[in-house]
């Protein structure tokens, strides 16, 4: 019942948020309180030693005829890092929306809930229909959080985002079907015997499919806009777990349905992943838009992920769910402050943001330390998670692994480019961090030096898995 729980936790608490009409702040601190607490509690149940899938639960939905489809669910070290991810930014979420939402707050709360309940039920489902309808849940939901509570151009990016995430679904719908009809089951616990052309076409609709989630060059124009327009707390769920689906559906679905097909695309996935680190962090250098370079470094660090699954070795698996869960962290914490330097300051113009470190200190030091967690500091999760990626991308690719380096190099550049005129220099406004619940940022900051000083923490957790 561990992981039933961990999706009806949420479920409940939109469910109160929405009738209950007082208090709903409280309501949704308490209910993410509890699903962290109890996120927490299952690292218990989870037995690192045992590899292959943990925590299983199967209740019968329906059946037609001998099809049968089921609310199937399981974990594993590919997703329980993920699972305990979404209930930690879940917290940070709802902590970061006391101060910001100020209209139709019942509504709000209510959404983000389900938001998170169904990034828990895309983690931990095993029947490939069920895992559909959690996937588009979280579209329909992230659609009308941005879409009520976003900026300005809210609308067209949310419907920017709608339409490119839709088409994405096309592809996945048609793998569910080509399963459907090929295999005879939609259950990732079954094993699948299929023709080598039905495989070449499973793995490109997955491609087509993830890569737009992910999301891979050239397929990643609608994230900067659905970063900028979303509320923060919709930025640090996007960023933190959202962007995770697409690396998660590539490495569970690619290798448990066509494992083969990975290593007949190694070089295209290689390529592809170089291509969008380094064109995300070229990008970058060019933002004048907080918020839009922290979006765009989204992009450049999320072709690490794809790097590691090219590699093809258990070590560069390791690395790509390292580094999903790292970058989930340090983007997190990039949003928040972004979000609370844009309610102290009315803008995310860099230009307009100089000397931060004299008005809002703590704000700026944090800052800076997210930032060097993002660029690789030693000391924390991007160092580990970047280190294992290349180390296997070597082993592999052997010296081609020197492009993807340079992807690191220009890290370096944008995010010291970011630091000098939003920290540094003298400041033209009058901001004050009085009333600032540092806990959110407090939280992020503390599990990213854990995590980077102590991998193994983590590192035992993910190596249990299908795929060692």
């Amino acid at each position: 019942m561990t992981l039933s729980i961990l999706i009806l936790i949420p479920i409940l608490t939109a469910l109160l948020t929405f009738f209950v009409r007082k208090k709903t702040k409280d309501i949704a601190t308490v209910g993410s309180i509890v699903l962290a607490g109890f996120a927490g509690y299952s690292v218990t149940l989870f037995n690192t030693a045992e590899r292959g899938m943990q925590l299983l639960e199967y209740y019968t939905w329906f059946t037609v005829d001998s099809f049968e489809v089921a609310l199937s669910l399981g974990t594993d070290g590919i997703s329980y890092p993920m699972i305990l991810l979404t209930a930690l930014l879940g917290v940070v979420a709802v902590l970061v929306s006391r101060r910001e939402i100020k209209k139709d707050e019942r509504q709000y709360y209510a959404l983000l809930m389900l938001l998170i309940a169904s990034i828990i039920g895309v983690f931990a489902s095993l029947d490939l229909i069920v895992f559909f309808v959690f996937w588009e849940a979280v579209l329909v939901l992230m659609f009308l959080l941005v879409l009520k509570w976003g900026g300005k151009e809210r609308k067209y990016a949310a419907m920017k985002f709608l339409v490119y995430t839709g088409i994405g679904s096309a592809g996945l719908l048609l793998v569910i079907i080509l399963l459907a009809v090929f295999a005879g089951t939609v259950s990732l616990t079954d094993t699948f015997v299929l023709e080598p052309w039905v495989q070449y076409t499973i793995f490109c609709s997955l491609l087509f499919a993830f890569f737009i989630k992910i999301p891979i060059v050239p397929f990643h124009t609608w994230l900067p806009d659905a970063h900028v327009q979303a509320p923060t707390a919709g930025s640090i769920l996007l960023a933190g777990v959202m962007l995770k689906m697409g690396g998660y559906g590539l490495l569970r679905l690619g290798l448990l349905v066509v494992p083969d097909m990975t290593v007949v695309f190694q070089t295209f996935l290689f390529a592809m992943g170089t291509l969008t680190i380094i064109y995300g962090a070229w990008v970058c250098l060019a933002q004048h838009n907080l918020k839009k370079l922290i979006a765009y470094s989204s992009v450049n660090h999320m072709g690490f992920v794809l790097l590691g699954i090219a590699a093809g070795s258990t070590l560069g698996v390791t690395g790509a769910v390292f580094e999903m869960l790292s970058h989930g962290l340090i983007a997190a914490l990039l949003f928040a402050l972004a979000g609370l330097v844009h309610q102290k300051s009315g803008t995310f113009d860099i230009d307009k943001l100089h000397g931060l470190v004299s008005v809002m200190p703590r704000t700026a030091w944090l800052l800076t330390i997210a930032a060097l967690g993002g660029l690789g500091l030693p000391s924390m999760t991007g160092f580990i998670a970047e280190f294992l990626v290349l180390f296997a991308s070597f082993q592999t690719f052997g010296l081609w692994t020197i492009l993807p380096l340079l992807g690191i190099i220009l890290t370096g550049g944008y995010m010291v480019r970011m630091l000098s005129r939003v920290v540094f220099g003298k400041s033209k406004a009058k901001l004050s961090e009085k009333k600032v619940n540092i806990i959110p940022f407090a939280i992020l900051t503390i599990v990213i030096f854990i995590l980077g000083i102590f991998p193994f923490l983590i590192l035992s957790i993910i190596t249990a898995s299908a795929f060692t």
